[in-house]
């Protein structure tokens, strides 16, 4: 999801506008559907929907939107979603949030938790950098240390997102921010691209969901990362998300969240600096 921060390239195609109608339609289709709130967002829905409205060749927004709320065509409402949700991201991004990663939150788990698997969740993994950047941190922690198994879970909306993140091959553009003995020891080099290592990849797995959808998480995770996530969500979706993810955390073990995001509930999460959110160990949502 774009954070705040993020500028994605502008748009060259031809766009055509949205009429007030269209874009009350489009927003209201996002809410209802997603939890988005994309009220401040016209420009960027004309820029990224015009061009798949031409390419299928519909005379109106409107009509595209017959297309995309009916259903009758899987694949260009798979497009839309991957359209108007954006997955900028890079290796390491937020490199502070990964020092605490690997300097608390991973010794701490291995003092509580030396003999039970360790879950951790991505959510809004977009391409997988994310999942595949904590895989190489375990692999750094697990040098001089006996772990239990790590499993890592990317959750995205985007089914291309998870194809891309499932096919771990990033062009050398995508690893530029990657430590120099990380590209040695965790990648393999194939014509230009650099492929994520099998042993890296081996922990990590991907599924397509929302948090929007309260039936999301299934199981009870030791870490969360869920940066630049909640901030596009509305605010009842906003606070019912952030409810799901503190049932499904761990007591006293962190939620890692994008700079621009707040959790205001105190009896849920105790703030621990540079968006890190550390689960109550006597918290309840009653």
């Amino acid at each position: 999801m774009l954070s705040q921060y993020d500028n994605p390239p502008v748009e060259t195609a031809r766009v055509e506008h949205l009429t007030d109608s269209e874009f009350e339609r489009t927003c209201s289709y996002l809410a209802r559907t997603y939890g988005l709130n994309m009220e401040s967002k016209r420009v960027l829905l004309e820029c990224r929907l015009s061009r798949e409205r031409d390419r299928l060749g519909l005379p109106s927004f409107a009509a595209y939107l017959d297309v995309v709320e009916s259903g009758r065509d899987p694949q260009a409402c798979e497009r839309f979603v991957n359209l108007v949700t954006t997955h900028y991201t890079y290796f390491l991004r937020e490199s502070g949030q990964f020092d605490f990663i690997a300097k608390t939150a991973f010794p701490e788990l291995l003092a509580k938790r030396p003999d039970r698997p360790w879950n951790v969740l991505c959510a809004g993994c977009s391409t997988g950098e994310e999942c595949y950047g904590l895989s190489m941190l375990v692999e750094d922690f697990a040098r001089t240390r006996s772990l239990p198994p790590v499993r890592i879970t990317g959750l995205d909306v985007s089914k291309p997102s998870i194809e891309e993140a499932r096919a771990a091959v990033y062009p050398a553009a995508r690893v530029d921010k990657v430590p120099a003995r990380w590209l040695r020891s965790y990648f393999s080099e194939r014509d230009g691209s650099f492929a994520v290592a099998d042993h890296v990849r081996s922990r990590v797995s991907f599924a397509q969901g929302n948090l929007a959808d309260p039936n999301a998480l299934r199981r009870t995770y030791d870490l969360v990362l869920c940066r630049n996530v909640i901030i596009y969500f509305n605010d009842e979706v906003r606070d019912r998300a952030i409810g799901m993810l503190h049932d499904h955390l761990a007591p006293s073990c962190y939620l890692v969240l994008g700079h621009a995001e707040i959790v205001r509930e105190r009896t849920l999460f105790a703030y621990r600096g540079n968006s890190i959110y550390q689960k109550q160990p006597k918290a309840n949502l009653s």
